[in-house]
């Protein structure tokens, strides 16, 4: 039964991600998602909270809290891997502007591809990353379906008035089917790994890694930046991260356990805080010369 809810997790999980994606695109606009990346400033600091304070973040927690060996490096692997698609569900459940999301991803999912290449080596001596592939496959589950939905949407405005509703009731109803499948599924290796103290240390980190995009994104001074940065921080690229683990750790199961408990735990927590978020939020923008009203979710 447990490999039979493992398998329904990875069947639903890229179905998730598509459906998530092809959101955005149906919803936005290619000019709003490029607006936001004009601010270099809260880029910057992004870049920074994810691949410099977070990881330092997990390397502080190994240090004066070990774990077992391979426990260890599935959790440092997740913290260096950034720009989740759940970002963009989480923006929404926090009542901001899914382009903000969409670009705060799509800037996080490159600097992934630059940085985790030339830095997770050095750290993990034994990891070997084909930078291309993780590049292709991340364009592929995140870029593409985005690109497709703009495209749908500017080509095919009647259809997908009638489509977007459903798209983004679907995606809600699988996210919550691979978040019970993944629990439910991956439950006996939960029992096997839970005296070890990592589990706790991926719920620690995810709220460290919070607090660290909300102080990083407050610098900006806007309120919608910082809750983003915050929800983007504490949202690692599980796929990014599961691809590096299977590829270097395939005798070693409880690395991509890990990993995919620490993600799906942290979705849980993420959720209720993003709609804690919303609860003092409105849609609001970035540039007061920009008029930009709620967009479909």
């Amino acid at each position: 039964m447990f490999e039979v809810l493992i398998k329904i997790s990875a069947t639903l999980l890229p179905v998730f991600v598509f459906l998530t994606m092809f959101n955005v695109g149906l919803t936005q606009q290619v000019s709003d998602i490029l607006y936001y990346f004009r601010d270099r400033k809260f880029a910057l600091l992004m870049l920074v909270a994810n691949f410099v304070f977070a990881p330092l973040l997990m390397w502080a927690i190994l240090y004066f809290f070990p774990t077992d060996p391979y426990l260890s490096t599935g959790l440092a692997i997740f913290s260096l891997c950034a720009g989740a698609p759940f970002l963009i569900k989480l923006t929404q459940e926090a009542d901001h502007e899914l382009a903000l999301g969409a670009s705060t991803m799509i800037k996080l999912i490159l600097g992934t591809v630059v940085i985790v290449p030339l830095v997770l080596p050095r750290l993990i001596s034994e990891i070997e990353i084909d930078g291309f592939k993780i590049a292709w496959t991340l364009i592929k589950q995140l870029i593409l379906p985005i690109i497709l939905g703009l495209l749908v949407a500017k080509f095919l405005p009647k259809i997908t008035g009638a489509m977007q509703p459903w798209v983004a009731k679907i995606g809600n109803w699988v996210l919550y089917l691979v978040i019970f499948s993944t629990l439910a599924g991956y439950f006996p290796e939960l029992k096997g790994i839970w005296g070890e103290g990592a589990i706790l240390i991926g719920i620690v980190f995810v709220l460290g890694a919070f607090g660290i995009g909300y102080f990083m994104g407050g610098l900006t001074g806007e309120d919608n930046l910082q809750d983003v940065g915050a929800l983007g921080t504490a949202q690692r690229n599980t796929a990014a991260s599961m691809i590096i683990a299977a590829e270097n750790f395939a005798n070693n199961p409880e690395v991509l356990v890990i990993i995919t408990i620490a993600n799906t735990i942290g979705i849980a927590m993420l959720l209720m805080i993003a709609k804690m978020l919303s609860k003092d939020n409105k849609i609001k923008v970035i540039y007061p010369d920009r008029k930009m009203g709620h967009q479909k979710t």
